[in-house]
């Protein structure tokens, strides 16, 4: 599948200086307004030079800037909503093919902006942890739990509080020999970043779930990764980015079950002989 600008941007952000951040944060936020401008008009606004500009198109992957003004265009006629949306006139079947749809292109477009280096990065982290807390809140804790009760059936110590103030406890109590994976669809939930922030003067590693790559949240992240969601007039981004969260989680999980399950220990066979009681 080939990215559109948006996605671009995402997939480079962590690997820009901060003149290309500066540019990436301005479309981000100001893409229409982005259409059809000339270069030395976009330096101007974005306080940079027109050269830099050039550079930053090269680095997406576009040959010049006309070919990245190509680019915002289509992503401004082409924003790719059709599967999401539906009409009130849509029989029941039809809303169910939008939503598949919708599901399979975010998941499609998550899976784009994953690469090898960050998730050896994770797994890394994740095998070196004393112990592995989820921290969510709102749509993102559904996340979380889910989680906690994948990463519960490995030999990792796993911890999760449902509750924002033990979740600020057991962030108090964690250090650099531990990890946490913090989910925030925004990124910029004020609570999320607080405990956050709590973890972070912990010199706690920090893996990132977010959807937003000029988000706070995606900044501090020692490995952040990026959740694409389609929304719709029926539901927020927030919603339709769970789907694409999960998936990145089930990444790092079946990435450890391997790693353990090729070099077992009497602690996983204990864990799998009381899971297969329940089913007996």
């Amino acid at each position: 599948m080939t990215l559109q600008l948006i996605e671009r941007i995402y997939s480079k952000y962590d690997t820009f200086g901060n003149s290309s951040h500066k540019i990436a944060d301005y479309f981000l936020n100001n893409l229409a307004d982005c259409d059809h401008r000339s270069i030395q008009s976009l330096a101007k606004d974005i306080d940079t030079s027109v050269s830099t500009i050039s550079r930053f198109a090269k680095r997406l992957g576009y040959s010049s800037y006309p070919e990245l003004q190509l680019a915002i265009s289509d992503q401004l006629k082409h924003p790719e909503k059709i599967a999401a949306d539906i009409d009130v006139t849509d029989p029941n079947i039809m809303v169910a093919q939008k939503v598949f749809s919708s599901n399979a292109s975010s998941l499609n477009k998550t899976l784009d902006l994953l690469t090898e280096d960050k998730l050896n990065s994770a797994v890394e982290l994740i095998t070196n942890a004393n112990q592995l807390s989820f921290f969510g809140l709102g749509a993102s804790e559904v996340v979380a739990f889910d989680a906690y009760h994948k990463f519960l059936r490995t030999q990792i110590t796993a911890i999760y509080n449902s509750d924002y103030h033990m979740s600020l406890m057991q962030a108090a109590k964690m250090n650099s020999d531990d990890c946490a994976i913090v989910i925030s669809h925004s990124g910029r939930n004020l609570d999320t970043l607080k405990m956050t922030k709590i973890l972070r003067d912990n010199h706690v590693p920090i893996i990132a779930i977010t959807s937003f790559s000029s988000s706070e949240l995606a900044k501090i992240g020692d490995v952040t990764f990026y959740s694409v969601s389609d929304d719709s007039k029926y539901r927020s981004q927030a919603v339709a980015s769970l789907i694409s969260q999960m998936s990145i989680i089930d990444c790092l999980y079946m990435s450890i079950m391997r790693d353990e399950t090729g070099n077992p220990s009497p602690k996983l066979t204990k864990i799998n002989s009381v899971i297969k009681q329940t089913r007996e």
